[in-house]
C-alpha cells in the first residue's frame, strides 16, 4: 500500500511538473496598409478613443470636423512620418509623451497611420 501511495505522488507530481509552461503567443503579423488610405473611412475611426481627451480643450482637437486642420497645424509633416509629432506620439519617442497613456496602439494601427502620413497625409 504505501509503494502505491508513493507511485500516485510520484506520477502526480510528475504531470503537475511537465504542465507547467508558458504559451508564446505569435506576433501579430503585420498586414501592409493600403496603398489608397482614406482620411475619411480609415484615419478618423482611429480617434474614436482620442476625443475623451482631445475634444477642444487639450490639442490638438480630434473631433471629426476639426482633426483634419489641427493635426496639419504642427502635428503632422506630409510625406515624413518620422519627423511627424503624431507619430512619435504614437511610438513614445523623442522626448514624445506616449499616446494613448499607459499603453500603445497595435503595430496595425501605428503603421496605418504613419502610411497615411507617408502617402501625403491626404484629406480624402
Amino acid at each position: 500500500m504505501k509503494n502505491l501511495f508513493q507511485i500516485l505522488i510520484l506520477l502526480g507530481l510528475g504531470l503537475f511538473l511537465n504542465s507547467c509552461y508558458y504559451d508564446a503567443y505569435p506576433e501579430e503579423e503585420l498586414i501592409p496598409p493600403p496603398t489608397d488610405i482614406s482620411y475619411q473611412n480609415d484615419i478618423i475611426p482611429l480617434w474614436g478613443q482620442c476625443v475623451g481627451c482631445h475634444n477642444g480643450s487639450e490639442p490638438p482637437d480630434l473631433r471629426d470636423e476639426f482633426s483634419y486642420n489641427d493635426l496639419l497645424n504642427g502635428y503632422v509633416i506630409p510625406n515624413d512620418a518620422e519627423a511627424s509629432i503624431l507619430y512619435k506620439s504614437l511610438l513614445g519617442t523623442d522626448g514624445i509623451s506616449l499616446m494613448p497613456p499607459g499603453s500603445q496602439w497595435p503595430d496595425s494601427k501605428i503603421e496605418l497611420v504613419k502610411a497615411w502620413i507617408d502617402q501625403g497625409a491626404l484629406d480624402n
